[in-house]
């Protein structure tokens, strides 16, 4: 499947997931490309989970903007 479509399955940016397939310590693996194509494409099982690992291991941080600034 291409990065429009993987972006498009996850609700997020093709742009994020371009990233992210880029980005060597995310280890994707090795894109393939259908004959006469430049568009790299993954296997949508493994993304699926990659996904799930991924959203699995984020945490929303707490706000610090609502909080009066520390006296020193």
């Amino acid at each position: 499947m291409t990065i429009p479509k993987l972006a498009a399955r996850v609700g997020k940016s093709r742009t994020l997931i371009h990233r992210l397939a880029t980005n060597p310590s995310e280890r994707w693996p090795a894109p393939t490309f259908r004959p006469g194509s430049s568009r790299p494409e993954y296997p949508v099982a493994w993304f699926d989970v990659y996904w799930a690992e991924r959203q699995a291991t984020i945490r929303q941080g707490r706000r610090t903007d609502l909080e009066p600034p520390a006296a020193e």
